[in-house]
């Protein structure tokens, strides 16, 4: 079969792409990903990251190469060559569910999360508003503002974020993260497996590869993208640990708060956290920014909607309406971790290369890919 390819009149630099791909990644660090990882393995959690970010690297190794003869076509064009509409009507609303599912559930998180640290006195619909009108806002602009703000911001957030890790060093003890293998390697090698799913973000990849340029981008975005990723979930892991005793490690809210909190280097660099919060928003905002135009993406695809604009504020509302179905925020954290963390890998691995051993096995007449560009 020779290879299939489909141009897009937009393409954006790999840079720009790793940008985002650290985005929807790495922002859980800036949720409970430190604290659950003590839950999963115990003392153990940091190596529990490195055993699955080995796993998605060997994914990824799999997904690529069954991708070369799809070069410029995302999972619904493939749905679409293996199916036809049929096909593509049902790959779309498989990933419009999870979509809608997880940002839905996020928004909640940062909304209660911002609550408790700033705006206690406030309701929770009052402050989830805020984070709303900035997904709308982002969504009117465009991809190229969403996807290109990264560059800015995420730069700035490491920065940050490399100056909590290194400020609060003064309070590890390498003796807090014995014994080293937590709760043994059961807890790590077979129940750690579904832990693949804090790859999730890698989603969006699959969804934007008519956006880049060449497959040996879309490999090498990929790479980079795991890897830095890795090393971010991985150092942020093993400091908290080394900070905070286990089993005290899993009582505390908000993990990288809790770190900046700590920081106190004299009279003229302290309270930091106030700082981290105004970062965590950012990254919050851009975070969900993504997650909507995703959505709107995949919808416009999936059901051959000329333009995307119109349905902004009618999404916008789903997913303030369904943020509010949780009761309360330990509620929201459940479905996160006890629910999509455990079965998020099925679309996001588990999908993409079952379609692709399907295309490539499917023997018929390739399709030509014609020139495309985003309606809105």
């Amino acid at each position: 079969m020779r290879r299939i390819r489909v141009k897009n009149k937009r393409a954006f630099g790999n840079w720009e792409i790793i940008c985002a791909l650290l985005t929807v990644i790495s922002t859980q660090i800036f949720l409970n990903f430190p604290r659950l990882m003590a839950e999963t393995a115990g003392t153990a959690g940091w190596l529990l990251i490195i055993y699955v970010s080995v796993i998605v690297f060997i994914l990824f190794a799999i997904i690529s190469k069954l991708y070369e003869k799809f070069e410029g076509m995302d999972i619904l064009d493939i749905s679409e060559y293996i199916a036809g509409n049929i096909g593509r009507v049902l790959v779309g609303t498989i990933l419009l569910a999870y979509l809608v599912f997880i940002i839905s559930v996020v928004l909640r998180e940062f909304g209660e999360d911002l609550k408790i640290i700033t705006l206690r006195l406030s309701p929770i619909s009052f402050v989830m508003f805020f984070f709303l009108a900035g997904m709308i806002i982002s969504a009117f602009f465009g991809p190229e503002a969403i996807i290109r703000i990264g560059v800015l911001t995420v730069p700035v957030t490491y920065v940050a974020f490399v100056i909590i890790l290194v400020g609060v060093l003064q309070y590890s003890d390498i003796s807090r993260i014995m014994p080293l293998l937590g709760f043994g390697p059961k807890s790590i090698f077979i129940g750690g497996f579904p832990r693949i799913s804090i790859y999730s973000g890698l989603i969006l990849l699959f969804i934007f590869t008519p956006f880049i340029k060449s497959h040996k981008d879309f490999k090498k975005i990929g790479y980079i993208s795991i890897g830095l990723s890795a090393i971010n979930l991985t150092v942020s892991t093993l400091v908290f640990l080394l900070v905070f005793q286990y089993p005290t490690a899993t009582e505390n809210f908000l993990p990288m708060f809790q770190l900046a909190w700590l920081i106190n280097y004299g009279r003229f660099f302290q309270r930091v956290e106030s700082f981290f919060a105004l970062l965590w928003i950012s990254s919050a905002l851009h975070y969900l920014s993504i997650g909507l135009f995703l959505i709107l993406y995949v919808f416009k695809k999936t059901y051959k909607v000329e333009y995307y604009k119109p349905l902004i504020m009618p999404f916008a509302v789903i997913l303030f309406t369904a943020s509010l179905f949780p009761k309360n925020l330990v509620e929201a954290i459940e479905l996160e971790t006890k629910i999509f963390r455990n079965v998020a890998w099925v679309v996001v691995f588990g999908l993409p290369i079952l379609l692709l051993l399907i295309g490539n096995a499917v023997r018929k007449s390739p399709v030509k890919g014609g020139e495309k560009n985003e309606k809105r």
